[in-house]
């Protein structure tokens, strides 16, 4: 099994994920846990990465980040076939509220942290799901 480094998964293709994901439940779980790996979760945050089709299969890769009150989900979805880039995806838990707050066309851990980061601060200051969105589509770009 190849060992994934923040360097390998900035040069993956979408169909390199898709392979992988083809691959099997261990291989897709090697993949997700390095991706995760690379990351600095916000202190008290729970991850929860998806290895059998759990969040619907979509993406060969969707880690979700959780924060302490549960008001929302953080989701990271990989490149494949649905989307060539990187996603970072911020939805309600019931679904009700989804957008898009982050396209990147690599892994940038670096990038990935800020959001965390970002969001985490917004939940701290008690932000809306509305205006959480609107700080991490404007700041993160920044």
């Amino acid at each position: 099994m190849m060992t994934h480094t923040p360097e390998n998964l900035k040069t993956m293709l979408p169909s390199e994920f898709e392979d992988i994901r083809a691959s099997g439940e261990a291989y897709r779980h090697a993949l997700t846990s390095a991706v995760i790996s690379c990351l600095n979760v916000p202190e008290n945050w729970h991850v929860n990465g998806e290895y059998r089709g759990e969040f619907g299969g979509m993406f060969p890769v969707q880690c979700r980040f959780t924060p302490p009150d549960e008001h929302y989900h953080l989701c990271l979805c990989s490149p494949g076939e649905l989307n060539p880039e990187w996603l970072i995806v911020l939805a309600s838990p019931n679904g009700s509220y989804i957008r898009i707050v982050k396209t990147l066309g690599a892994f940038w851990p670096e990038k990935i942290n800020k959001v965390l980061s970002l969001a985490d601060r917004c939940r701290c200051l008690d932000y809306s799901l509305p205006g959480t969105a609107a700080i991490l589509i404007t700041e993160a770009s920044a």
